[in-house]
């Protein structure tokens, strides 16, 4: 079929038709161009969303973190603020906040300076290690249950404007408490806490 149009007026079989050498010539490469452009859609509509898109890239970390975290004044240990009740206090009661805000990271890798297996009590509300076979002692009786995130504290680092060291390991509840003061507060496991282990440095908003 030729792909030209006769002129108007023109006769078909007269003088002004195109050269028949001219015409196959025209209609292979026509059918060639035409042939290369279905055969690159087809690829596209075969191509995944990665492949036609290019490579994809890594999204960015984030460094995950849980604020909220408050220091009780009655026992002096750590316990989560983000409900309308404040758990259980061995001091008695619910917990009574004051000072800073901490911002706790998790659910990140240990370093040689931060350990994991810190967890929330979903009874006390307070703040437990859960590295051993059993999971110390709750004020609400029993052991501490464990819920939520995999906290990773910082510790044996120095403390700056945004953080707040001398916070410890209780190896008689197996609390986070405060070791900055000329007491001990008070433990679930009677008298006042006692530390041991590392010197936690907590981030604070």
């Amino acid at each position: 079929m030729d792909v030209r149009q006769p002129k108007p007026g023109s006769p078909q079989g007269g003088g002004d038709t195109e050269n028949p050498d001219r015409r196959t010539m025209l209609i292979t490469v026509l059918k060639a161009t035409a042939g290369a452009a279905g055969a690159t859609a087809m690829a596209g509509a075969f191509a995944g969303p990665a492949a036609a898109a290019g490579p994809r890239r890594s999204p960015v970390s984030v460094r995950a973190s849980q604020a909220d975290w408050r220091f009780c004044v009655k026992c002096y240990g750590l316990f989560f603020r983000g409900y309308p009740s404040d758990g259980a206090c061995p001091a008695g009661g619910g917990h009574d906040s004051a000072g800073f805000n901490f911002n706790l990271p998790h659910d990140v890798p240990e370093t040689p300076t931060a350990q994991r297996n810190w967890r929330f009590c979903d009874k006390c509300y307070g703040q437990f290690f859960y590295g051993y076979p059993t999971n110390g002692r709750c004020p609400t009786g029993g052991a501490h249950r464990m819920a939520g995130y995999d906290f990773v504290l910082p510790h044996d680092i120095p403390e700056n404007g945004k953080s707040q060291r001398n916070w410890r390991f209780c190896d008689k509840c197996y609390g986070l408490f405060f070791y900055g003061y000329p007491t001990d507060g008070v433990c679930p496991a009677g008298a006042a806490h006692r530390k041991a282990g590392y010197d936690f440095v907590l981030p604070y908003l």
